[in-house]
């Protein structure tokens, strides 16, 4: 079982060519909204891949709240571990570039997802559960930031924690008080997972392999980057593996690295990985395998609006051999 915790917000993702009713272009454009979130998005396509899954985190109780519940509970996403508040949902509209690269501005103050404090814990996760999945904005606003590290700290000496910073950095008003909060965080993490674009914001313009090896230094077993049309890396102290990126037709990028994140936790489990000796064990071959799975999944989310990641038996239709 993987639990997912963090955020769960609205994307307003802007439509192509919007009219107002006059039928002259809107002047602010127009939006679609759409279910979002990294753990949110990473609950989802875990489930979609064949996991057993469950959401921890506090959801507004309004209609918005409501949908994103609902999405939760059609894709077979357990909710025994969500909170329901008052409090509205945090919104994120959306900009898309040329190539369908995204970037946000958010509107979280007083939102539901963000008012997760200690207390609202669950006092144990689920016997079943052998991983627990972590990030991203929910790890940079308070009080949620806090109560999400107590939870790691908790939880690491019994599940694997899986960490996808996802950085955002409009949200960060002190980069090296994040950059101390990321490295503490990764030394209670079995996996991390980031984007290339991710660790250059975090360290420069140092090579990939050096940073990964500085985050594998810092205590994690396996570390994943995503580096965008250039393809994807794994490495654990022992072995690293390597992928050339899918070429597909690109309708934007929402929900491809949390796609990327959520297969790759879905196989392990899977295959039965359920302690940190067993990561560090991993082979070439296994990690290839892993960003091979991962990849296609996050492939097919890529050909889509908006963050729509495949199940399994369509991600193995379209991509033979790439399954689990």
């Amino acid at each position: 079982m993987i639990v997912c915790c963090g955020e769960n917000l609205i994307d307003m993702v802007p439509l192509e060519g919007a009219k107002s009713g006059a039928g002259v272009p809107a002047p602010y454009g127009g939006f679609r909204v759409a279910p979002g979130g990294c753990p949110y998005n990473s609950a989802i396509a875990a489930a979609r891949l064949g996991a057993e899954v469950r959401f921890l985190g506090a959801m507004s109780s309004d209609f918005l709240g409501d949908k994103l519940f609902a999405r939760l509970v059609e894709n077979g996403v357990g909710t025994e571990l969500l909170i329901r508040s008052q409090r509205p949902v945090l919104l994120a509209f959306v900009e898309k570039n040329a190539a369908g690269e995204a970037r946000y501005a958010f509107y979280a103050e007083g939102a539901a997802d963000r008012s997760l404090t200690p207390e609202m814990l669950p006092p144990s996760l689920p016997r079943e559960a052998r991983f627990l999945l972590v990030g991203s904005i929910s790890l940079m606003l308070e009080p949620s930031a806090s109560a999400i590290s107590l939870l790691v700290e908790r939880e690491s000496d019994r599940l694997l924690v899986s960490f996808d910073p996802n950085i955002r950095p409009s949200l960060i008003p002190d980069k090296a008080a994040y950059l101390e909060k990321f490295e503490r965080l990764c030394a209670s993490c079995a996996i991390v997972k980031a984007s290339d674009s991710d660790l250059e914001w975090l360290y420069g313009s140092a090579p990939i392999g050096d940073i990964v090896a500085r985050i594998l230094g810092l205590g994690p077993d396996l570390v994943f980057a995503t580096l965008g049309e250039k393809g994807s890396l794994a490495t654990t102290k022992r072995a690293k593996a390597s992928i050339e990126a899918f070429h597909v037709p690109i309708a934007d990028t929402i929900g491809a690295g949390d796609t990327f994140h959520a297969a790759i936790l879905a196989a392990l489990d899977r295959k039965g990985i359920a302690t940190r000796a067993a990561l560090s064990a991993l082979g070439e071959d296994e990690l290839f395998a892993l960003l091979r799975f991962a990849s296609a999944a996050a492939a097919i989310n890529c050909t889509r609006q908006g963050a729509d990641p495949p199940l399994l038996d369509e991600l193995e239709r379209v991509y033979p051999g790439c399954g689990l």
